[in-house]
């Protein structure tokens, strides 16, 4: 759930459904709206239930082993949600236009380049795609992109401080991940793992 196919394949409209009920299920704790204290699997949020199926609570989710987070998991959820936004403008993890220009609906906020494809890790690189994870990359991503992605958490810390409803946060949501085309399969672009010959003759016929 953060900005990436599960596996290669997966058609972009199901990737962005589910990370937007993850996002809702964030705002909620994030805001306080949704209990911390409750099983994941009994509160509203019955596609949310088919991965938390067992007796975990939010608290537990997000603090188990730091003591310290329990006090307030919402920070640790709002955390969550800017990690999946940051990550959605890495060229590893999706494939965007350019910016239109245009505005996210009523939100006043600059739309983003629509995303034309997502990305799976299955069949990636792990140094390419870290490689494009790294300071160096945002750096030259924030000189070249507007809304970047320290504008896109910005906006979403706004809504947060605001204490906006999900309900007002969903339109800004829908724009940042808006998809071009949601039958697009994911796939690890050009950051696909090399086979290297020795490992072929190791492996044997």
């Amino acid at each position: 759930m953060h900005s990436m196919g599960a596996y290669d394949g997966e058609s972009a409209g199901a990737i962005v459904d589910r990370m937007k009920m993850w996002a809702e299920f964030l705002w909620g704790v994030a805001t306080g709206t949704t209990p911390t204290s409750v099983y994941i699997h009994e509160l509203d949020h019955p596609d949310l239930a088919n991965y938390f199926p067992g007796d975990l609570t939010a608290t537990n989710l997000f603090a188990t082993g730091i003591v310290k987070v329990r006090k307030d998991p919402g920070k640790v959820a709002m955390g969550a949600l800017l990690h999946m936004a940051q990550d959605s403008f890495s060229e590893a993890h999706t494939e965007r236009d350019l910016e239109s220009g245009a505005q996210c609906g009523n939100t006043g906020y600059d739309k983003l380049g629509q995303i034309q494809r997502f990305h799976s890790y299955t069949k990636q690189s792990s140094a390419s795609h870290d490689e494009a994870d790294t300071v160096k990359a945002l750096a030259l991503h924030t000189r070249q992109i507007s809304p970047s992605a320290v504008g896109v958490s910005r906006a979403f810390l706004t809504l947060w401080n605001e204490n906006k409803r999900w309900s007002e946060v969903s339109e800004f949501f829908d724009c940042v991940f808006d998809v071009k085309d949601r039958e697009v399969e994911a796939d690890a672009g050009r950051y696909v793992a090399q086979v290297r010959e020795d490992d072929v003759y190791r492996s044997g016929p």
